[in-house]
Order: C-alpha cells, then sequence, then structure tokens
C-alpha cells in the first residue's frame, strides 16, 4: 500500500513536468528487509494471501510503467522485498561497503520471492546465477553484485567527516549521468543464458543440474527451492509478463500455508527470541550483563582453540593458557590454520588475516588472564582437575567477584564445581558444542549458586560470538545432552535387539534428521558415550543405560570418526564408507536379526525425546518449549522443516503421542511411560505452542517441479 502511494504521488508529479527522474532510497540504515514475516505466519487463507501479493505486485507494477527513469539508491541491507523494490526500478546504485547485503532469502522461510523476484532477477543476472541465489536464500555483497550487473553503479557510503552524507552526494553526482537516458529496456540475454532458459535442450540440462543439486541439499523434505525454481524457468518461457508474476503469487501462497514454511517461520522468530536479553526476564534483566572486552580460554586443545579462533573471528581478544608450550604451539597452529584457510578462501583480506591474527595471545603464564572478564575452562571432563583450576586462578587474583568462571563441561555438575570456589556466584556453565565454528548453540547452565550477572554476561557474550544461547539449570546432561543420552540409549538398545544400523541410520535420515544414532555415535566418539552414558544412567535412571557392548569398540580403539573406524569406516577426508561389518561381527556387536521390527524405529527414537523433553520442562531445567526447539535444532540438527521437537509432536497431536508411547510400553516396557506432563496434556488435548498456527504435516517428499520445454 504505501508503494502503492509513492508511485502515485511520483507519476501525479511526473505527468506535471515536476521532475525527470525518481529515486527511492532509505532514511535508515539499511535500504528495505523486506515484510513483516508475521503477516504470513499467522495466516492460513490462501485468499487473503494472494490479495496481500496482487497489492504489492500492483504497486511495482506501477513503478515500472512510470513515464520517467526511476534509480534505487540502496544505501544498506536490501533483503527480500526490500531487493524487489529494487529490483522494480530501471537503475540500482549501492552502497560500496562490504558490510552491506543484498539477498532473497525467502527460501530460507519456507517461501519464495513473492514480489516478481523470480521473474525479474533472472533477466539482470541470467538464469544460472539468479538460481544460486533465489534456491539457497544467499547474501550477495554489493561488489558481487556489481559484477553479475544487478547494480550498475557503486558509492562509497562510509563518511570521512560528521554530517558528510557521502552516500547521498555521491548517488546526486551519478543520478544526473540517468537523467537523460529513457525507460531502461530489459536486458538481452547472453547466448548461454539464451540456450539454458530458452531452448528445450538447455532447458532440460538446467533442470536436470537443479533437481540433483536441491535433492542432494535437502532430501526432498523443503518444497521451497522446488517451486521457486518451477517459478524462474516459468518466467524465462512465458512471454507475458503478468501471467510469470501470477503463477510466482500462486506458488508462494501456496507455500505460505505448507507446514514446513510454518515450521521455519517458527524458527526464525524462535532465533529472534534467543537475541533479545529482555526476553530472559526469568533468568535475569538486560542490564545485568558485563561487555565482554577480552576472555581467557582454559586449555589449548580442540575445544580451546577452537572457541579462542571463534573469539578472535568475532572481534574479540583471547588469551589461551594451557600447561605445556607443545600444547600452547598446537593451539596456536590450529588458530592459524583456520585463519590461513579463510585467506585462501578469500574469505579475509591479507590485513584482516593479521588483525585476526594478533587477536589471540597464548602462553603457560597465568597473568595475562586477569583483564579478561570471563574466562572459559575448556580442559579434560574430570572434575577435580576443573576445580584445582578453579581455585589456582582465584588464589593467583585472576578471578574475582568482578569476573566470571564459565566452564565448558559438557556433564559434569556446575553446582558441586561451584562449591569449590571462594566466589561460588561467579561461576557458570557455558557449553559449546563441537566443532565450535560449525555449532550455533551455547547452554548457558546456571548453578544453584550462579548469580544473575554470570547468567547475563555469559548470554550476551554468546550473543556477542553469533551463537544462539539457551539459559537452563544445571542437572545431568543439561538439555541438549541429556536428550540425545536417552535417544543413543536407544539405538543401543535396537543393537541388541538384532537391528542393521545402517538401517536404522537410512530410517532416521528420512525422517529429516542430520545422520542417524549410529553415525551420530561416531561423531560424538563412542568413548565419550560410554562415559556419558553410565553417569545420566546413574542419576536419570535405566532409561539411559548403554549397550555393554560399546565397551568393545572402545577396547580396540575404534571410537568412531577419529579413529577412522568405529560403526562406520572413514576415508582419510572424514566421511563414512561403508558399515564395519566384518569387524563388528567379531566383537559380537552386529548380530542383524530378520525379526527385528524397523516400522517402530522412527516411533522409538523420536518419542523417547519428546517424553525426556517434557520431563526437563516439568523439572524446570528448560523453563519454555522455545528452549527446547532452539537447543535441538541449533545443537542436534534436528529437522528444521518439522520445526524443532515439541513442535514436531504438537503436530503429532499430544493424545497421539500419549496413544504411541502406551503402546510402546506394552511392546518393549517401561522406559517408554508418558510423563505426567505429557499425560495431562492429552487429557485437555492441549499443545507445547498453542498460539502457533497448526498445519498438519504431511510425511511424504517435496512435488518435483514441472517444467515446461517449449
Amino acid at each position: 500500500e504505501y508503494m502503492g502511494k509513492v508511485t502515485e504521488f511520483i507519476t501525479t508529479h511526473a505527468n506535471a513536468g515536476h521532475c525527470k527522474i525518481a529515486v527511492i532510497t532509505s532514511a535508515k540504515r539499511k535500504f528495505c528487509v523486506g515484510a513483516d514475516v508475521n503477516e504470513f505466519y499467522h495466516s492460513t487463507d490462501k485468499t487473503e494471501l494472494a490479495e496481500r501479493l496482487r497489492v504489492g505486485k500492483a504497486a511495482l507494477k506501477k513503478m515500472t510503467e512510470l513515464p520517467i527513469p526511476t534509480v534505487a539508491a540502496i544505501n544498506g541491507d536490501a533483503l527480500g522485498g526490500g531487493l524487489e523494490i529494487a529490483l522494480a526500478c530501471d537503475y540500482r546504485i549501492a552502497a560500496a561497503s562490504e558490510k552491506h547485503n543484498l539477498a532473497l532469502p525467502e527460501v530460507m522461510l519456507g517461501l519464495l520471492p513473492g514480489l516478481g523476484g523470480t521473474v525479474r532477477l533472472p533477466k539482470l543476472i541470467g538464469v544460472q546465477n539468479a538460481l544460486t541465489y533465489i534456491l539457497q536464500g544467499k547474501n550477495m555483497k554489493p561488489s558481487k553484485a556489481k559484477k553479475l550487473g544487478l547494480v550498475d553503479v557503486l558509492v562509497e557510503d562510509v563518511d570521512r567527516y560528521e554530517g558528510e552524507n557521502r552516500f547521498l552526494k555521491g548517488v546526486r553526482d551519478q543520478v544526473g549521468k540517468f537523467m537523460d537516458k529513457k525507460k531502461r529496456k530489459a536486458k538481452k540475454p547472453s547466448w548461454q543464458d539464451w540456450f539454458l532458459g530458452s531452448t528445450p535442450i538447455g532447458r532440460y540440462i538446467v533442470q536436470d543440474q537443479t533437481i540433483k543439486s536441491v535433492m542432494k541439499a535437502t532430501q526432498g523434505n523443503y518444497p521451497a527451492p522446488f517451486r521457486a525454481f518451477e517459478c524462474v524457468m516459468n518466467s524465462l518461457i512465458e512471454k507475458n509478463e503478468d501471467k510469470a508474476l501470477a503463477f510466482e503469487s500462486e506458488q508462494f501462497v501456496g507455500l505460505c500455508v505448507s507446514p514446513q514454511a510454518k515450521s521455519l517461520m517458527s524458527l526464525y522468530f524462535l532465533t529472534e527470541r534467543c537475541k533479545k536479553l529482555d526476553t530472559q526476564v526469568a533468568h535475569f534483566q538486560a542490564t545485568d550483563a558485563v561487555k565482554v572486552k577480552k576472555v581467557g580460554v582454559l586449555g589449548a586443545g580442540v575445544m580451546g582453540s577452537g572457541v579462542a579462533q571463534w573469539a578472535a573471528r568475532k572481534k574479540v581478544d583471547c588469551f589461551m593458557r594451557d600447561i605445556n608450550d607443545e600444547a600452547v604451539a598446537k593451539g596456536l597452529a590450529f588458530v592459524k590454520g583456520e585463519f590461513d584457510a579463510m585467506k585462501k578462501k578469500k574469505k579475509l583480506t591479507p590485513l584482516e588475516h593479521q588483525q585476526m591474527l594478533k587477536r589471540v595471545e597464548a602462553s603457560t603464564d597465568i597473568a595475562p588472564l586477569k583483564d579478561c572478564q570471563v574466562v572459559i575452562e575448556a580442559a579434560v571432563e574430570v572434575m577435580e582437575i576443573k576445580k584445582k583450576m578453579l581455585k589456582e586462578l582465584e588464589a593467583q587474583g585472576v578471578l574475582t567477584k568482578d569476573s566470571c568462571f564459565a566452564t565448558n563441561t559438557s556433564a559434569l555438575s556446575i553446582t558441586d564445581l561451584a562449591a569449590s570456589a571462594k566466589h561460588p556466584e561467579t561461576v557458570v556453565g557455558m557449553h559449546f558444542f563441537n566443532p565450535v565454528a560449525k555449532m550455533p548453540l551455547v547452554e548457558v547452565v546456571k548453578a544453584e549458586q550462579t548469580s544473575k550477572k554470570a547468567s547475563a554476561t555469559v548470554y550476551k557474550f554468546a550473543l556477542d560470538l553469533g551463537k544462539f544461547p539457551v539459559v537452563v539449570k544445571d542437572g545431568p546432561g543439561f538439555l541438549v545432552n541429556r536428550i540425545l543420552g536417552v535417544y543413543m540409549a536407544e539405538a543401543g538398545r535396537m543393537l541388541e535387539e538384532g537391528c542393521d544400523p545402517a538401517k536404522v541410520d537410512k530410517l532416521i535420515l528420512g525422517f529429516g534428521m542430520p545422520m542417524g544414532p549410529f553415525r551420530l555415535l561416531d561423531e560424538v566418539g563412542i568413548d565419550v558415550a560410554a562415559h556419558v552414558g553410565p553417569t545420566l544412567q546413574s542419576a536419570l535412571g535405566d532409561r539411559f543405560a548403554s549397550n555393554p557392548k560399546l565397551a568393545s569398540l572402545v577396547e580396540r580403539n575404534c571410537l568412531g570418526k577419529k579413529t577412522s573406524k568405529g560403526f562406520y569406516v572413514y576415508n582419510e577426508k572424514g566421511r563414512e564408507t561403508h558399515i564395519d561389518e566384518q569387524n563388528l561381527k567379531s566383537m559380537g556387536i552386529l548380530d542383524p536379526k530378520d525379526s527385528f521390527d524397523y516400522t517402530t524405529v522412527i516411533a522409538r527414537c523420536v518419542l523417547c525425546m519428546v517424553n525426556e523433553a517434557a520431563m526437563i520442562l516439568d523439572e524446570g531445567i528448560a523453563l519454555a518449549p522455545e528452549d527446547v526447539d532452539l537447543g535441538m535444532v541449533f545443537g542436534t540438527g534436528f529437522a528444521p522443516f518439522r520445526g524443532g521437537l515439541l513442535s514436531h509432536a504438537d503436530n503429532l497431536g499430544s493424545a497421539a503421542v500419549v496413544e504411541s508411547l502406551n503402546s510402546l510400553v506394552a511392546t518393549h516396557g517401561d522406559r517408554f511411560k508418558p510423563c505426567k506432563k505429557l499425560t495431562d496434556m492429552a487429557a485437555k488435548n492441549e499443545r507445547f505452542f498453542p498460539n502457533r498456527p497448526l498445519v498438519p504435516f504431511v510425511e511424504g517428499k517435496a512435488m518435483l517441479p514441472k517444467i515446461r520445454f517449449y
């Protein structure tokens, strides 16, 4: 509606001879980041959604029909509908700073560009480039946009002195060159783009390669890339632009009411909630957080060096300490190797590379830790060692009541550790997931003694590192590892019952998990699982009992990926090649039986996690279902298109979940007995997320696109 008023205003003045060119820019730091997701999230009315699109597209169509040239002066991020507004203009001038992004990220929300993006972008940058950015939702830097032809001119936007308005002055100078030009005509496609987009053979090649690529990336679980591809290919052969835009609208509306889109939008809201300190008032106030300017890391091993490298990458100074020079050198070598790889891939300039390396210092000395607001302990998982380090730092005056001791433990009691401290209120858990650079979740674990200041500071620091923090109460396994623990324990029982690990993993992959439970055991480390399992069992019960035969694998140093052999065999690149059948049979671990029931695998693996998550909420380990789903998606890769573990439970329905669990009790034992929270919810037909739009999920893969060849 707003853009409609803008075009009417411009038309009136252009027809009266008051202007020769129209420049559209923003008074804010960002050009435009698209529509409010809430506008589409709660609606399941196709007619209403179609009307919203019609109004928006009508406004942009009027812009393309204005009697004078139009220029989009892109002064910051142009995302989604914001970029589509720019695409409807004749010319585009963009701020040159590489901190800005141009993108059509709708597929990340289960949607596709709905205001002409699939129609106009391919005509500007070619079909192959357009598909890359539309199907992946990738960000495009201004320099890349200029190179591809999306942007006509780049203008410097960093002011050299207060009040310079460098960007707008640059735009004014450039606009003069466009003033005498006519409305821009459609760009003639290159021979390659014509061949790929307009000939039957070319379209077949594009279809074949794109479908293979999308299937590999999505396993067919996300319909949005397929529908977006369909729209792009339709736009290249449809001569009538109005019909191409109408087809785009039809596909957008269909996606918008799909369960996958609602799930992905729900996850978007979870991440936005996570980024705001004031959503955590049950734990602390936003004002409790202290800014971390320098962080200390104890331990230069895999986790310690990973944390140090990531902190430096996020422009935080870091001091890494270990007990011997060899360990220090190895940790620094890892940090340098990671930054060298980024430089080689041109993700860092030589100057940025040097700046990041300078941010990490390391030695065996303790003194440099004294000016750190937070010291992260990333040593071995032995409580006595952690207590010794804590006391040593307090004795040396490194840790005071004004600093935080954040342990990266994944299983040990934070409350027990804090009890040994001079200032127990400063002790908090900061559990990173491995590898640090790839895993976005951080569990902020509150001991009984942890102060609001400590938890708020670590939470804010995790946000500054670009992570998604979730606050949990201290307890065995915390949130994520407790849920994963019961899941992997169930997989161990399936092995005892005679399952084929490869078949189980394939079923769980089909459900949408990034890997099956046996492949996950290899990834985590079979020795780690064998160590953590008994700890969880002693604290929480026999549902966490691990398969005793895992000890045989540990004894033979078959620990999984890190030793190139576990349930699977791994090549020199760390990729699994096949199940190590002969070795597993020789140890009595693998004994597949025809009688094993594979039809219950998904229910057993997933519903035991749902039941455990409900217990975690009931016990107050996590306070909200949002925390559970955030943790499971970003800590384990739980199928995003299902919205998260408890979102999936809502789709099943609490009554159906309880009924299925009771059925599993009858066939597999009391470990599946539904907890009180679930039975209460089922009795009242309640959901974990009662305010979310509920669109029934239909199992099955996305429909492949229908591409016209003539």
